[in-house]
């Protein structure tokens, strides 16, 4: 099963006025392990970033994406709820986290909202916080279910990877 990976990188831009600068971006995607997670990133940014550090690859704790076509930003939201052991019979709280693309927090709220309508379980919503990832890059089989990352391009896994 895929997991989503969250990369942070630093390259040299040049800005309008002919100054370089030091420029860093978060990306999210989804891959089988932290190498695959590395060649990704790397197909996906070959032709506008071809040169970069990669500064860290971390598994993300992102339980679900909630995209948006066009939205501007990407709300991390913490959904909490009760759920009961099925061994023990106790009660224990549980969080998930979900990445929402919106362009407020107040849709990233509604979006969420609207998602978990229907739900058997009362949650909350304790947190919302704006991230600073710039893109997300799902795999082949997540865009055609659920859309393209906000720059359009569909990634599969890398060949060389694949058993």
């Amino acid at each position: 099963m895929a997991s989503w990976f969250g990369c942070k990188i630093s390259y040299l831009k040049q800005a309008e006025n002919g100054s370089i600068y030091k420029k860093s971006e978060q990306y999210l995607l989804n891959a089988e392990s932290f190498t695959e997670a590395e060649a990704r990133l790397q197909a996906a940014l070959e032709e506008s970033i071809p040169e970069y550090n990669l500064l860290t690859c971390a598994k993300s704790n992102i339980s679900d994406i909630i995209f948006n076509e066009g939205a501007e930003a990407y709300y991390k939201c913490k959904l909490t709820y009760i759920s009961q052991d099925e061994d023990s019979g106790k009660e224990k709280k549980v969080t998930e986290n979900y990445l929402v693309a919106a362009d407020t927090l107040a849709e990233a709220s509604e979006l969420l909202t609207e998602k978990m309508q229907g739900s058997v379980v009362e949650w909350e919503l304790p947190m919302i916080s704006k991230t600073n990832i710039v893109d997300i890059f799902p795999d082949e089989e997540q865009t055609s279910a659920k859309g393209k990352g906000k720059k359009g391009k569909k990634l599969s896994k890398s060949k060389e990877y694949e058993s």
